[in-house]
């Protein structure tokens, strides 16, 4: 039955259906959820994907390589380009320009929980429960253009949005910098221009590409860097969102903030490293020294 109404609210948002009655096969039944959990963020998510995808119909690109299960998404306004450019990362590779912020507003904590704070002001609930989180979500939908279109709402979930996109570039350009320097003394190669958030390498997983006179490539994979232990078996290495690291098509690992000094490189040799959770990967090898 669970699958079943998964089913039929996934058909309602693929129609857009937006009506004050829920198409529900329940009524009263309700589940604790907070911002953070599966449900909800999945939920949210969907939601306002569809919802962007009505209301930038003139600006939405189909290419099956962009947007969640490859379904396009909005471009040419609000770019990330433009709004990193404006916060002086210039040293973007230009490919992928034209993808909007607005295609992050899904995934993005802070982004999720200003327009659940709205929602709340508003009508006096709490995001506690899946009653409520159906409630928000039909909420959300009625007031998709006073959230989503311009206004001082969207105006502040951009800021908000590329102040977060802002924070994790920072990091890359440290590695970025970190390997410029080092390449002066490695003679043949060059990198290339970091890959602007939205490119095909950035989906990828590619943040930047090493290149030599003969095109052979060396793949990079930036991600933040909390904290660096030695351990009796190896490295352990917290860091953020890295679930999924082992799937990325990189050759190398770079952890790296802009808040501290240090970098270090691992080559990404299978069955060489463990991930041990979300936050924390343990390496075999030694970083590389340069």
């Amino acid at each position: 039955m669970e699958k079943l109404q998964e089913n039929i609210n996934r058909i309602k948002e693929l129609m857009l259906v937006e009506s004050d009655e829920q198409l529900s096969l329940f009524t009263g039944d309700s589940e604790p959820i907070n911002l953070n959990s599966d449900k909800f963020t999945k939920r949210f998510k969907e939601k306002v994907y569809f919802i962007l995808r009505d209301l930038y119909k003139s600006n939405w690109d189909s290419d099956k390589s962009r947007g969640p299960g490859g379904g396009g998404g909005v471009i040419n306004v609000h770019t990330v380009y433009d709004l990193l450019q404006k916060k002086g990362l210039n040293d973007y590779d230009p490919e992928g320009g034209d993808w909007s912020i607005l295609n992050y507003f899904d995934t993005n904590p802070q982004v999720r929980k200003t327009i659940v704070g709205l929602y709340e002001k508003e009508n006096g609930n709490v995001m506690d429960n899946t009653n409520i989180m159906e409630d928000f979500i039909k909420w959300m939908s009625k007031n998709r253009y006073k959230i989503f279109k311009d206004g001082p709402i969207l105006k502040d979930l951009i800021e908000k949005n590329t102040e977060s996109l802002y924070k994790g570039e920072l990091n890359e350009r440290k590695a970025y910098d970190f390997l410029t320097n080092v390449l002066k003394n490695i003679e043949g190669w060059t990198l290339k221009g970091r890959s602007v958030p939205g490119s095909k390498n950035d989906r990828d997983g590619v943040d930047f590409v090493m290149v030599n006179k003969n095109n052979d490539e060396a793949k990079f994979q930036v991600k933040p860097l909390d904290s660096f232990e030695k351990i009796r078996n190896g490295y352990k290495v917290e860091s953020y969102n890295i679930k999924n690291l082992d799937k990325k098509p990189v050759d190398y690992f770079v952890f790296a903030s802009h808040e501290k000094p240090e970098v270090y490189v691992f080559k990404n040799t299978e069955g060489k490293y463990t991930i041990l959770d979300d936050k924390t990967i343990q390496f075999e090898n030694d970083p590389i020294k340069f």
